[in-house]
């Protein structure tokens, strides 16, 4: 399915509680009203003092260097309100591979289960839609939020990448966590299954 898809163009996609959809007028502002929040920011292995303002042409940059080339989307709540972010890139079609990358840009937001609704909905696209093999990511390790989100959507700690990354002056492993196309074909055949009365 990889082969001659346009995977720029991708569409709308509708959960319980989040929406996945391209970028409209209104998202910009939205971004630059949600400043810059340290605790995001450490979230995404990028050093930051303390919670900053953002300009619009600041979160023009950040938006289109955060999207790039690929499946991606804006992660949009009940009211459509810009809340994160998600895409799915590089696409390897030789392989079926993409690796994911989110982020919530709402610090109100955080731990709402916003991101693993929006993971949930990316990986279905991506499995049944894209017909991929597997989807990989890289997470800071202390980083005990996001990594139980991958974990809760289907992601198997592959390995740790030692001293990567240096925030705050100490250094901090990654690790590198995957998902393949039969662990989902499996869970979502388990979460299809109906529950018995059996002890």
């Amino acid at each position: 399915m990889l082969a001659g898809m346009d995977v720029d163009h991708v569409p709308e996609l509708v959960g319980d509680g989040v929406r996945l959809r391209p970028l409209r007028d209104g998202d910009v502002a939205r971004r630059a009203a949600l400043g810059r929040s340290r605790e995001i920011a450490r979230g995404f292995g990028e050093d930051l003092e303390a919670d900053e303002p953002m300009t619009e042409p600041d979160a023009a940059e950040e938006l289109g260097r955060r999207f790039g080339p690929g499946p991606h989307w804006v992660i949009a709540d009940r009211d459509d309100e810009l809340v994160g972010v998600v895409r799915l890139a590089p696409v390897d079609a030789a392989n079926r591979s993409v690796r994911l990358g989110i982020g919530i840009l709402d610090p109100v937001r955080l731990g709402q289960g916003i991101g693993t609704e929006a993971i949930r909905l990316a990986l279905r696209w991506g499995f049944e839609e894209l017909r991929l093999h597997r989807v990989s990511l890289t997470v800071v390790a202390d980083n005990s939020r996001a990594v139980a989100a991958y974990t809760r959507c289907g992601f198997t700690t592959e390995g740790r990448f030692r001293d990567s990354l240096l925030l705050d002056g100490q250094w901090h492993d990654d690790l590198s966590m995957a998902i393949l196309e039969p662990q989902w074909t499996a869970r979502q055949a388990s979460a299809a299954e109906p529950a018995t009365d059996e002890p």
